[in-house]
Protein backbone atom coordinates (compact mmCIF):
# COMPACT_ATOMS: atom_id res chain seq x y z
CA UNK A 1 0.00 0.00 0.00
CA UNK A 2 1.35 3.40 -1.04
CA UNK A 3 0.83 5.91 1.76
CA UNK A 4 1.13 9.69 1.66
CA UNK A 5 1.39 11.85 4.76
CA UNK A 6 -0.02 15.28 3.98
CA UNK A 7 0.80 17.57 6.88
CA UNK A 8 4.29 16.98 8.26
CA UNK A 9 3.60 18.57 11.62
CA UNK A 10 3.59 16.95 15.03
CA UNK A 11 0.95 14.27 14.38
CA UNK A 12 1.94 13.59 10.77
CA UNK A 13 5.62 13.22 11.59
CA UNK A 14 4.96 10.93 14.55
CA UNK A 15 2.55 8.48 12.93
CA UNK A 16 4.19 8.76 9.51
CA UNK A 17 7.57 8.19 11.13
CA UNK A 18 6.36 4.99 12.78
CA UNK A 19 5.04 3.75 9.44
CA UNK A 20 8.33 4.59 7.73
CA UNK A 21 10.30 2.87 10.49
CA UNK A 22 8.32 -0.33 9.86
CA UNK A 23 9.33 -0.17 6.17
CA UNK A 24 5.94 0.87 4.80
CA UNK A 25 5.92 2.69 1.47
CA UNK A 26 5.45 6.17 2.95
CA UNK A 27 5.98 9.54 1.29
CA UNK A 28 5.70 12.84 3.13
CA UNK A 29 4.20 15.88 1.40
CA UNK A 30 5.48 19.15 2.78
CA UNK A 31 6.36 22.76 2.02
CA UNK A 32 8.67 25.52 3.21
CA UNK A 33 11.19 24.84 5.95
CA UNK A 34 9.78 21.38 6.65
CA UNK A 35 10.27 20.38 3.02
CA UNK A 36 13.85 21.62 2.98
CA UNK A 37 14.64 19.99 6.31
CA UNK A 38 13.32 16.56 5.33
CA UNK A 39 15.13 16.75 2.00
CA UNK A 40 18.49 17.17 3.69
CA UNK A 41 18.10 15.66 7.17
CA UNK A 42 16.52 12.68 8.86
CA UNK A 43 13.08 12.87 10.44
CA UNK A 44 13.67 12.96 14.21
CA UNK A 45 11.13 11.55 16.67
CA UNK A 46 11.75 11.81 20.40
CA UNK A 47 9.27 9.62 22.23
CA UNK A 48 8.44 8.30 25.67
CA UNK A 49 8.30 4.93 23.89
CA UNK A 50 11.75 5.20 22.35
CA UNK A 51 13.53 7.76 20.18
CA UNK A 52 14.33 7.15 16.52
CA UNK A 53 15.37 8.99 13.38
CA UNK A 54 15.44 8.03 9.72
CA UNK A 55 15.46 9.55 6.23
CA UNK A 56 12.04 9.76 4.57
CA UNK A 57 10.95 10.47 0.98
CA UNK A 58 9.34 13.90 0.63
CA UNK A 59 7.39 15.68 -2.11
CA UNK A 60 6.96 19.41 -2.60
CA UNK A 61 3.26 20.12 -1.97
CA UNK A 62 3.40 22.94 -4.49
CA UNK A 63 4.66 20.74 -7.35
CA UNK A 64 2.69 17.52 -7.50
CA UNK A 65 2.19 17.38 -11.26
CA UNK A 66 2.55 13.85 -12.58
CA UNK A 67 2.59 12.22 -9.14
CA UNK A 68 0.86 8.84 -9.11
CA UNK A 69 -2.14 8.46 -6.84
CA UNK A 70 -1.72 6.90 -3.40
CA UNK A 71 -3.76 4.12 -1.83
CA UNK A 72 -4.05 5.96 1.47
CA UNK A 73 -3.51 9.55 2.56
CA UNK A 74 -2.91 10.37 6.20
CA UNK A 75 -4.27 13.91 6.39
CA UNK A 76 -2.76 15.62 9.43
CA UNK A 77 -2.93 19.30 8.58
CA UNK A 78 -4.49 22.09 10.63
CA UNK A 79 -8.20 22.51 10.06
CA UNK A 80 -7.47 26.10 9.05
CA UNK A 81 -5.63 24.79 5.97
CA UNK A 82 -8.27 22.37 4.71
CA UNK A 83 -9.52 24.46 1.78
CA UNK A 84 -5.95 25.25 0.76
CA UNK A 85 -4.93 21.59 0.45
CA UNK A 86 -8.00 20.32 -1.44
CA UNK A 87 -6.23 20.75 -4.84
CA UNK A 88 -3.24 18.81 -3.47
CA UNK A 89 -5.49 16.01 -2.24
CA UNK A 90 -7.02 15.78 -5.71
CA UNK A 91 -3.56 15.41 -7.26
CA UNK A 92 -2.53 12.73 -4.77
CA UNK A 93 -5.68 10.62 -5.04
CA UNK A 94 -8.06 8.82 -7.35
CA UNK A 95 -11.48 7.27 -6.73
CA UNK A 96 -9.90 4.34 -4.87
CA UNK A 97 -7.81 6.41 -2.42
CA UNK A 98 -8.80 6.35 1.24
CA UNK A 99 -8.34 9.68 3.01
CA UNK A 100 -7.86 9.40 6.77
CA UNK A 101 -8.88 12.70 8.36
CA UNK A 102 -7.02 13.41 11.61
CA UNK A 103 -7.96 17.08 11.84
CA UNK A 104 -9.11 18.66 15.09
CA UNK A 105 -12.71 19.70 15.50
CA UNK A 106 -15.89 18.77 13.68
CA UNK A 107 -16.91 19.63 10.13
CA UNK A 108 -13.76 18.54 8.30
CA UNK A 109 -14.94 15.08 7.28
CA UNK A 110 -18.19 16.62 6.07
CA UNK A 111 -16.27 18.98 3.78
CA UNK A 112 -14.03 16.20 2.46
CA UNK A 113 -17.08 14.04 1.78
CA UNK A 114 -18.60 16.85 -0.29
CA UNK A 115 -15.51 16.95 -2.51
CA UNK A 116 -14.43 13.29 -2.71
CA UNK A 117 -17.54 11.38 -1.71
CA UNK A 118 -18.17 9.81 1.73
CA UNK A 119 -17.00 6.39 0.54
CA UNK A 120 -13.41 7.66 0.34
CA UNK A 121 -13.32 9.33 3.74
CA UNK A 122 -12.22 7.69 6.96
CA UNK A 123 -12.94 9.72 10.06
CA UNK A 124 -10.22 9.68 12.65
CA UNK A 125 -9.29 10.93 16.08
CA UNK A 126 -5.73 11.03 17.37
CA UNK A 127 -5.43 10.78 21.13
CA UNK A 128 -1.84 11.85 21.61
CA UNK A 129 0.41 14.42 23.26
CA UNK A 130 3.10 15.38 20.76
CA UNK A 131 4.98 18.63 20.25
CA UNK A 132 6.57 19.94 17.06
CA UNK A 133 9.92 21.22 18.29
CA UNK A 134 11.22 22.25 14.87
CA UNK A 135 10.60 21.36 11.20
CA UNK A 136 10.97 17.58 10.90
CA UNK A 137 11.55 17.18 14.64
CA UNK A 138 8.82 16.15 17.12
CA UNK A 139 8.62 15.17 20.76
CA UNK A 140 6.02 12.58 21.75
CA UNK A 141 5.28 12.99 25.48
CA UNK A 142 2.17 10.87 26.06
CA UNK A 143 -0.57 8.60 24.70
CA UNK A 144 -0.50 7.81 20.97
CA UNK A 145 -3.60 6.00 19.76
CA UNK A 146 -5.80 6.36 16.71
CA UNK A 147 -9.51 5.61 16.45
CA UNK A 148 -10.80 5.27 12.88
CA UNK A 149 -14.21 4.73 11.38
CA UNK A 150 -15.88 4.88 7.94
CA UNK A 151 -17.58 8.22 7.29
CA UNK A 152 -20.21 6.71 5.00
CA UNK A 153 -22.96 5.77 7.44
CA UNK A 154 -23.82 2.44 5.80
CA UNK A 155 -20.24 1.40 5.02
CA UNK A 156 -18.81 -1.82 6.34
CA UNK A 157 -15.89 -1.63 8.75
CA UNK A 158 -14.38 -4.71 7.09
CA UNK A 159 -12.52 -2.59 4.55
CA UNK A 160 -10.76 -0.75 7.37
CA UNK A 161 -9.16 -3.85 8.80
CA UNK A 162 -6.30 -3.85 6.29
CA UNK A 163 -5.43 -0.24 7.06
CA UNK A 164 -5.65 -0.74 10.82
CA UNK A 165 -3.55 -3.88 10.50
CA UNK A 166 -0.79 -1.89 8.79
CA UNK A 167 -0.93 0.75 11.51
CA UNK A 168 -0.78 -1.85 14.25
CA UNK A 169 2.19 -3.61 12.64
CA UNK A 170 3.97 -0.25 12.75
CA UNK A 171 3.50 -0.13 16.52
CA UNK A 172 0.55 2.26 16.44
CA UNK A 173 -2.32 1.61 18.83
CA UNK A 174 -5.15 1.78 16.30
CA UNK A 175 -8.73 0.63 16.58
CA UNK A 176 -11.94 0.70 14.54
CA UNK A 177 -15.26 2.19 15.56
CA UNK A 178 -18.66 2.16 13.91
CA UNK A 179 -19.48 5.42 15.71
CA UNK A 180 -16.77 7.81 14.55
CA UNK A 181 -19.03 10.87 14.86
CA UNK A 182 -19.50 10.06 18.55
CA UNK A 183 -15.73 9.72 18.97
CA UNK A 184 -15.18 13.08 17.26
CA UNK A 185 -17.50 14.75 19.78
CA UNK A 186 -15.62 13.07 22.64
CA UNK A 187 -12.27 14.22 21.29
CA UNK A 188 -13.63 17.74 20.87
CA UNK A 189 -14.57 17.74 24.56
CA UNK A 190 -10.88 17.40 25.47
CA UNK A 191 -9.79 19.94 22.87
CA UNK A 192 -12.32 22.60 23.79
CA UNK A 193 -11.67 22.16 27.50
CA UNK A 194 -7.89 22.48 27.35
CA UNK A 195 -6.80 24.12 24.08
CA UNK A 196 -8.39 27.60 24.37
CA UNK A 197 -7.53 28.26 28.01
CA UNK A 198 -3.95 27.02 27.78
CA UNK A 199 -3.41 29.11 24.63
CA UNK A 200 -4.79 32.19 26.36
CA UNK A 201 -2.75 31.73 29.54
CA UNK A 202 0.41 30.13 28.09
CA UNK A 203 0.21 27.09 30.36
CA UNK A 204 0.77 23.38 29.88
CA UNK A 205 -2.08 21.03 30.78
CA UNK A 206 -0.72 20.02 34.18
CA UNK A 207 -0.29 23.61 35.31
CA UNK A 208 -3.81 24.54 34.20
CA UNK A 209 -5.22 21.61 36.20
CA UNK A 210 -3.24 22.44 39.34
CA UNK A 211 -4.26 26.10 39.45
CA UNK A 212 -7.61 26.54 41.25
CA UNK A 213 -8.70 29.56 39.21
CA UNK A 214 -7.89 27.95 35.86
CA UNK A 215 -9.43 24.65 36.89
CA UNK A 216 -12.70 26.43 37.63
CA UNK A 217 -12.73 27.74 34.07
CA UNK A 218 -11.90 24.29 32.70
CA UNK A 219 -14.86 22.93 34.66
CA UNK A 220 -17.18 25.61 33.25
CA UNK A 221 -16.11 24.87 29.67
CA UNK A 222 -16.61 21.15 30.23
CA UNK A 223 -20.09 21.67 31.68
CA UNK A 224 -21.16 24.02 28.89
CA UNK A 225 -19.90 21.72 26.17
CA UNK A 226 -21.73 18.73 27.64
CA UNK A 227 -24.90 20.84 27.77
CA UNK A 228 -24.52 21.65 24.05
CA UNK A 229 -23.76 18.02 23.19
CA UNK A 230 -26.79 16.77 25.12
CA UNK A 231 -29.08 19.30 23.45
CA UNK A 232 -27.68 18.21 20.09
CA UNK A 233 -28.53 14.58 20.84
CA UNK A 234 -24.97 13.46 21.58
CA UNK A 235 -24.32 11.29 24.64
CA UNK A 236 -20.72 11.21 25.85
CA UNK A 237 -19.78 8.34 28.13
CA UNK A 238 -19.46 9.04 31.84
CA UNK A 239 -16.18 7.13 31.91
CA UNK A 240 -14.72 9.74 29.57
CA UNK A 241 -16.25 12.83 31.16
CA UNK A 242 -15.49 11.79 34.73
CA UNK A 243 -11.76 11.46 34.04
CA UNK A 244 -11.39 14.62 31.95
CA UNK A 245 -10.18 16.89 34.74
CA UNK A 246 -8.26 14.31 36.76
CA UNK A 247 -4.44 14.49 36.90
CA UNK A 248 -2.97 12.34 34.14
CA UNK A 249 0.77 11.77 33.81
CA UNK A 250 0.27 11.00 30.13
CA UNK A 251 -0.66 14.64 29.40
CA UNK A 252 0.80 16.42 32.43
CA UNK A 253 3.54 18.08 30.38
CA UNK A 254 1.52 18.49 27.20
CA UNK A 255 1.55 21.81 25.39
CA UNK A 256 -1.70 21.95 23.44
CA UNK A 257 -1.70 22.41 19.69
CA UNK A 258 -3.51 25.73 20.01
CA UNK A 259 -0.84 27.06 22.36
CA UNK A 260 1.89 25.80 20.01
CA UNK A 261 0.22 27.57 17.09
CA UNK A 262 -0.15 30.85 18.99
CA UNK A 263 3.45 30.81 20.21
CA UNK A 264 4.72 30.14 16.69
CA UNK A 265 2.63 32.83 15.03
CA UNK A 266 0.28 30.40 13.28
CA UNK A 267 -3.46 30.80 12.94
CA UNK A 268 -5.29 28.89 15.68
CA UNK A 269 -8.08 26.40 14.98
CA UNK A 270 -10.70 28.62 16.59
CA UNK A 271 -13.55 27.85 14.21
CA UNK A 272 -13.13 24.06 14.18
CA UNK A 273 -12.90 23.86 17.97
CA UNK A 274 -14.86 26.81 19.37
CA UNK A 275 -16.80 28.20 16.41
CA UNK A 276 -18.49 24.90 15.63
CA UNK A 277 -19.77 24.59 19.20
CA UNK A 278 -21.04 28.17 19.29
CA UNK A 279 -22.83 27.73 15.95
CA UNK A 280 -24.41 24.49 17.15
CA UNK A 281 -25.40 26.09 20.47
CA UNK A 282 -27.04 29.00 18.66
CA UNK A 283 -29.13 26.63 16.52
CA UNK A 284 -30.45 24.72 19.52
CA UNK A 285 -30.93 27.70 21.86
CA UNK A 286 -28.08 27.07 24.34
CA UNK A 287 -25.79 29.87 25.58
CA UNK A 288 -22.28 28.63 26.52
CA UNK A 289 -21.03 31.92 27.95
CA UNK A 290 -17.55 30.77 29.03
CA UNK A 291 -16.85 29.19 25.65
CA UNK A 292 -18.08 32.33 23.90
CA UNK A 293 -15.85 34.52 26.07
CA UNK A 294 -12.76 32.40 25.33
CA UNK A 295 -13.57 32.48 21.61
CA UNK A 296 -13.67 36.28 21.48
CA UNK A 297 -10.59 36.70 23.68
CA UNK A 298 -8.61 34.41 21.41
CA UNK A 299 -9.87 36.16 18.27
CA UNK A 300 -8.62 39.41 19.79
CA UNK A 301 -5.28 37.81 20.70
CA UNK A 302 -4.87 36.62 17.11
CA UNK A 303 -5.64 40.04 15.67
CA UNK A 304 -3.23 41.68 18.09
CA UNK A 305 -0.51 39.20 17.12
CA UNK A 306 -1.28 39.69 13.43
CA UNK A 307 -1.95 36.00 12.71
CA UNK A 308 -5.70 36.15 12.13
CA UNK A 309 -6.99 35.48 8.61
CA UNK A 310 -9.74 37.88 7.56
Amino acid sequence: MRIAVLGAGAIGCFFGGLLARSHCDVTFVAKGRTLERLRTHELVVKSVRGDFSLPVPVLDSGHLEGVSSFDMILLAIKSTALEEVLPQLKQLSDQHTKIICLLNGIGNEERLAEVFGPQQIIGGSAFISVIREAPGRVNHVGEGRLVLGPWQSDASIENLKTIVGILQQAGIEASITSAIRQIKWEKLLWNITYNPLTALTGTIVGNALSDPDLKNILQSVKDEYLQVASAAGITISAAYTDSLLLPDKEVQNHKTSMLQDFENGREMELEAILGFVLTTANKIGVQPKTIECLYHLLRYAERKAGTAVH
